[in-house]
């Protein structure tokens, strides 16, 4: 079984691609050719909000990195693809070898081929905090290496007010993926609305049991920093057309038996969202 999930329009939406000035984009002289790194989520969106607006910068490329063209469970590549196609912005992909020795050589030369290939100059990401044991911000770092610069709208920003300007922004977001002791099954493929927001700052606040701290679980970070949670973004200021998907009925749920390095939450279940490969966007079903 399966159920489909769409949105209603309640905007009009603008008839050219994001690359083109806009009233709320002015432009000066030379303006950084820009590409933002991309998942879909909520954090990479208000990003492109900031960068759009921002008028040192030109932003024309959605990149995705990746490990041997892998996909992603909380980050759909055909969602990607839909939400690139509504932002009038070209997706691209740097795969990273899943057997290389240096991940971070790997990215830096992923980011050099951005540079010579397509001109980029910057990279503009929605990090928000250093994660697991980092001393600096992964991107930042990379960036560097590769001698283009990297941009951080929502560095060290309040968790409640990065949610509270996405909601007032307008952005429709979706959760994708939620994971243990604090979110369920229920959660995947709600939308993230001031409802929830209240629910997941009540979350927060609760103390830890001694056997979540024993399990190396820390408090739920309201922006899901530690992969507490992830979301799609389906609508929001700069989308031409909202982005409809056809979804599985139930999540799918993991349970984790291994240590698996992604999984800092060190969650015990995780929930994602299953995409039927008939979703598509308003555009492609003549909407």
């Amino acid at each position: 079984r399966h159920t489909m999930t769409t949105f209603s329009e309640s905007k009009p939406k603008p008839s050219q691609p994001l690359s083109q000035p806009t009233p709320t984009q002015p432009q000066r002289p030379n303006p950084s050719i820009t590409a933002i790194s991309w998942t879909g989520g909520k954090d990479c969106n208000l990003s492109l909000l900031h960068a759009h607006r921002d008028p040192s910068l030109d932003v024309r490329y959605l990149v995705v990195f990746r490990v041997n063209e892998k996909s992603f469970l909380a980050h759909p590549i055909p969602f990607m693809e839909a939400q690139a196609k509504s932002l009038g912005l070209e997706l691209l992909f740097v795969d990273i070898p899943q057997d290389t020795n240096d991940y971070m050589q790997a990215y830096i030369d992923g980011i050099v081929n951005l540079k010579v290939g397509y001109g980029i100059e910057v990279i503009t990401t929605g990090d928000m905090d250093l994660v697991g044991t980092m001393e600096r911000n992964w991107m930042e770092r990379c960036c560097e290496g590769a001698s283009i610069r990297v941009h951080l709208p929502l560095w060290k920003k309040n968790r409640e007010d990065v949610l509270e300007e996405l909601l007032d922004e307008g952005f429709r977001i979706m959760f994708s993926c939620v994971k243990s002791p604090f979110f369920d099954g229920s959660w995947i493929g709600r939308m993230l609305d001031r409802n929830a927001l209240e629910e997941m700052k009540v979350i927060a606040d609760r103390k830890l049991t001694e056997n979540e701290k024993e399990s190396g679980v820390k408090e739920l970070d309201l922006c899901g920093e530690r992969g507490e949670y992830h979301t799609m973004c389906v609508d929001g200021p700069l989308y031409r057309w909202e982005v409809m998907l056809e979804r599985e009925e139930r999540a799918k749920e993991i349970v984790m038996e291994s240590k698996w390095e992604g999984n800092i939450h060190n969650a015990k279940k995780i929930w994602t969202i299953c995409l039927k490969e008939s979703g598509a966007t308003k555009e492609e079903n003549g909407g």
